[in-house]
């Protein structure tokens, strides 16, 4: 059975230094904090990355895949650098789509222990058209009509993300 998430999305900030936002996203521990569930990037080819963990890459051994691959998707740090490459080059990207996760172990900073029950606290970064836009979201364990999560989760992302 697939897994349900009952999903909100929040703010919409417009990014209009393209350059400095791109450099802190792919040259600066900026984002670090990130791990990545996708990344679609369009030049002169359409490249899709799976943020997905395999984790049988790193052997059978448990304790092994654990502390080689201690989520279920790649943290940015370790991505970073082939998003990088892929977007390097004389030509700007026709289009950019990355979904960001917060690190599991840092949402309960930010939720300041409110006991919400969320999956995944969102960073959507896309660019297209000459445009570029961070979106906020907020993936919950099951429904609920409560937005302080969603309200949390944009006032640190308008306040340490958006520059």
């Amino acid at each position: 059975m697939p897994q349900i998430w009952y999903t909100d999305y929040m703010e919409i900030f417009e990014i209009n230094d393209h350059k400095s936002f791109m450099n802190a996203l792919l040259m600066t521990d900026a984002y670090d904090m990130f791990l990545l569930k996708e990344a679609v990037i369009r030049t002169a080819n359409t490249f899709t990355v799976d943020g997905s963990e395999n984790k049988e890459f790193y052997g059978s051994d448990k304790d092994i895949q654990a502390i080689e691959s201690p989520y279920d998707h790649t943290p940015w740090q370790k991505i970073r650098p082939v998003i990088a490459g892929l977007i390097k080059g004389r030509h700007t990207p026709l289009m950019m789509h990355i979904v960001l996760y917060l690190n599991p172990e840092l949402e309960t900073n930010i939720l300041a222990d409110s006991g919400r029950s969320v999956d995944h606290l969102i960073l959507n970064i896309r660019y297209g058209d000459g445009m570029l836009k961070l979106t906020t979201g907020v993936a919950y364990k099951e429904f609920t009509l409560d937005k302080e999560a969603e309200r949390l989760w944009d006032g640190y992302v308008a306040a340490k993300l958006v520059p």
